[in-house]
């Protein structure tokens, strides 16, 4: 946790505690992005503009609140609003190439599949549940939902994603037995 001078040198907008913020959260923040985004570079850009979104409303910062989940809120939102260019982005794209985003994005085909059929919130709450192991507290500031609700919610996408697993490998054997 960064100290309280940070913090309230942040707000007041010096430069030099930008930059402990960003050496703090980048890293996890970083991963966060690309777990929902599924496209390194991508996730970079949102990064970016995280932190310049963070700067520019660091007057709203609340403090006493986590600043952790002040600024994964923030990162969430942005990659859903690039979520939403690329929509727009892909069906351009789509009618030019014929090639898979995943082989352009260092991620296997399967695990593209398999992400990509979940929505931004439920990768964004995988995310934030498996690798980060944040507590259901954390990510309903972060998702802006009830700790019940994605509590629920998690438990309904484990059960999914076990259910989608196995249909896929019994395809795969099958398959491969052909």
């Amino acid at each position: 946790m960064l100290e309280q001078e940070t913090l309230h040198a942040f707000v007041n907008g010096d430069e030099r505690a930008l930059e402990a913020i960003i050496d703090r959260y980048s890293k996890s923040l970083l991963r966060y992005c690309i777990s929902i985004l599924c496209d390194v570079e991508e996730a970079k850009d949102v990064l970016q503009e995280t932190f310049i979104k963070a700067y520019e409303k660091r007057r709203h910062y609340q403090p006493g609140t986590s600043l952790n989940a002040w600024l994964y809120r923030i990162a969430y939102t942005t990659a859903i609003s690039a979520v939403r260019r690329r929509r727009l982005r892909f069906r351009l794209w789509k009618a030019s190439k014929d090639i898979s985003p995943a082989q352009e994005n260092y991620i296997s085909e399967p695990l593209y599949s398999l992400l990509s059929s979940l929505s931004v919130a439920d990768r964004a709450l995988l995310y934030g549940r498996v690798l980060d192991e944040r507590s259901y507290q954390e990510l309903s500031q972060i998702l802006n939902a009830s700790e019940s609700t994605l509590r629920k919610r998690f438990e309904r996408l484990r059960s999914r994603l076990a259910k989608e697993a196995r249909h896929r490998e019994t395809y795969a054997k099958e398959e491969w037995v052909q």
